[in-house]
């Protein structure tokens, strides 16, 4: 399948060229263009065409490029945030429990407060 794609494309490739060609035969006159009271010299209408083509399909990639970085950077942010979240668990899964100091770490000492009795937090206040 992948064969006919590239088919495709190519045949797509020497239509655009050739349609160009024809371009290029038709449109030979030479015009001179004005663009704030300063004149080109003359040259033929199909560079005009072509450097018009070239501009957009380099503006056109430029754009692309950018949200393709964009799209990249953020998911490497990602998947670094996930091994990060990944991380505390490895130990349980290669077979060794994490260590009571790992796990309580940053939690307070002493008996969890039973439901509806004020926190210790609480009962100072």
């Amino acid at each position: 399948m992948a064969w006919l794609k590239r088919v495709c494309l190519a045949a797509a490739v020497l239509v655009v060229v050739f349609v160009g060609f024809l371009l290029m035969l038709d449109n030979a006159t030479p015009v001179a263009l004005r663009l704030l009271h300063r004149e080109t010299e003359p040259v033929p209408v199909y560079w005009w065409l072509y450097a018009a083509f070239a501009c957009g399909l380099f503006l056109g990639l430029a754009l692309h490029l950018a949200a393709y970085l964009r799209g990249r950077f953020a998911e490497r942010r990602l998947r670094r945030a996930l091994r990060e979240r990944e991380e505390p668990s490895a130990g349980v899964r290669e077979g060794r429990a994490p260590r009571m100091k790992e796990l309580s770490a940053g939690v307070r000492e002493g008996p969890a407060p039973r439901m509806g009795e004020p926190s210790a937090g609480e009962r100072e206040g």
